[in-house]
């Protein structure tokens, strides 16, 4: 069966399709998936896609690429863009070609044959008057090249060296207000960032260039304002922000991500039933206590159907709370293997508790979840009675 690109669903066709939309792409024969090799595959598959990190292209690609080893397993078919692009977002390893593994397998394998030792004389070429007259000539530019070429990459190697270092010791110096003169600091204005990361720009114009990235909390020196941009110095150097984003009151003391916190439903964003992403947080939160239907790869068709509705009935829950608090937890993991992908595929673990109640208690009142406990170390396989 050839793919095609349609022009209706080119966001499903990949990077390499797009500038062919009207070509068929190349397919090979049936790949020589090894049923260890499938399996590898999906749980790689299955684990990208839970960990919510890949984009919006990787989750359409990988999707397809799911469905195509779920149902067709060993003999699944890929062209060549497909195996090329399914190898570099799963990081595989290439698979050693059937027949070399069969000859390592049955030690059956032969050795090269030898080459002949027997030597061929080359035929000499005679010298004519002309090439022997220029011949040393030739010989001073050759050794030329050989000295000049070395000595220029090793110059050019050196300048490169030598502007990294400087332009590694520019970025690395803070800007510190102490460093004026006392004259000048007692009279400088200070202002902070209050956006989570802001932009500060070389003009006071979104089309001006970006300088670089400020935090939120970040203290900057404020020099002049400009209509809606203010114009301010800080380790980035000088340069332009939005006033929208700048108070002259200092930010609250904030606490570790670690512990208990409030947060406003703009802080959140619903990956399904039981998994989301905090701001501020370096990856995705999987809830505890209960267990949500799958979304991604559903064991059947009502699994994801369920899966869906407690999806939006979380995305409700968060948008419609008077209050938000975040717990994290540490997760049933071996000791030392949590934030890895050996730990939850590299997700953390907390609670979530709208209006003073946890949503995994909602979910499971209004039959979208089930209760899941799990053991200090380890988890029990997860319920699925959606497919009974």
């Amino acid at each position: 069966m050839v793919s095609r690109c349609n022009h209706s669903l080119l966001w499903s066709c990949g990077r390499r399709h797009l500038l062919r939309s009207s070509t068929p792409a190349q397919v090979l024969p049936p790949m020589p998936f090894s049923p260890e090799r499938t399996k590898e595959i999906q749980s790689r598959i299955d684990a990208r896609l839970r960990s919510g990190q890949a984009n919006d292209w990787e989750v359409s690609f990988l999707t397809n690429m799911a469905e195509r080893f779920q149902r067709y397993g060993t003999e699944t078919r890929l062209s060549k863009a497909q195996y090329a692009s399914l190898h570099k977002v799963l990081k595989l390893e290439r698979e050693k070609p059937a027949q070399t593994r069969s000859a390592a397998d049955d030690g059956t394998s032969q050795p090269a044959p030898k080459r002949s030792s027997r030597a061929v004389q080359a035929r000499p070429r005679p010298i004519s008057v002309t090439r022997a007259i220029t011949a040393p000539r030739r010989a001073v530019r050759k050794a030329q090249r050989q000295i000049m070429v070395p000595l220029v990459i090793a110059v050019a190697f050196f300048a490169l060296v030598g502007s990294l270092f400087e332009s590694s010791n520019l970025r690395s110096t803070p800007y510190s207000p102490s460093a004026l003169p006392t004259s000048q600091t007692a009279n400088t204005a200070y202002v902070y960032v209050t956006g989570t990361r802001v932009n500060q720009r070389a003009g006071p114009s979104t089309s001006n260039a970006v300088m670089g990235v400020l935090s939120e909390g970040t203290r900057v020196e404020k020099l002049r304002d400009e209509g809606q941009w203010t114009q301010i110095r800080s380790n980035l150097g000088t340069g332009w922000m939005s006033s929208g984003f700048l108070s002259s009151a200092a930010p609250p003391a904030e606490r570790p991500a670690s512990q208990d916190r409030s947060l406003r439903a703009s802080d959140i964003r619903i990956i399904d039933g039981d998994t989301i992403d905090v701001r501020g947080m370096t990856a995705n939160v999987r809830l505890v206590g209960f267990n949500a239907p799958e979304t991604w790869r559903p064991s059947c068709t009502a699994e994801r159907q369920v899966g869906e509705r407690a999806t939006e009935r979380l995305d409700q829950l968060v948008r419609g709370a008077a209050s938000i608090e975040f717990e994290r937890v540490a997760c049933s993991c071996r000791p030392g293997t949590e934030g890895t992908d050996q730990c939850n595929f590299g997700r953390f673990c907390g609670s979530l508790f709208v209006d003073g109640r946890d949503v995994g208690s909602t979910l499971i009142a209004e039959g979208l979840a089930v209760p899941y406990r799990c053991g200090r170390a380890s988890c029990p396989s997860r319920p699925q009675p959606w497919c009974r």
